[in-house]
């Protein structure tokens, strides 16, 4: 039983490990979008609970595109930041991947 001590502790170490560079990841993708992304408007198509956080899925039209692109993306847990279905949001997206984008949110 000893001996599965070191392992389990090698293991929880390189899952934070995987966390952190995720994490680092995500902050430098979302820094590129907001420096290089454009916006368009979009409109919030869906929102549910999934667990302790809230999926959104919404719809917007890049410039120069022939139809609108359908994403979702993870919200705040506050249920009062989610935005509402139908609700008209803005958007930043990628001009060279339209798949890359985020809901902007009050104040951005």
């Amino acid at each position: 039983m000893d001996s599965a001590i070191p392992v389990i502790t090698v293991l929880a170490a390189l899952a934070v490990l995987a966390a952190f560079r995720a994490s680092r990841r995500a902050r430098r993708d979302r820094e590129r979008l907001d420096a290089e992304g454009l916006l368009a408007e979009g409109e919030v198509l869906e929102v549910w609970q999934d667990g302790t956080a809230f999926r959104v899925r919404y719809r917007y039209t890049p410039d120069g595109a022939a139809e609108p692109v359908l994403r979702t993306e993870m919200a705040p847990c506050l249920r009062v930041l989610v935005p509402a279905v139908g609700e008209k949001v803005r958007v930043r997206y990628d001009p060279h991947d339209f798949r890359r984008s985020r809901i902007l949110r009050a104040g951005e």
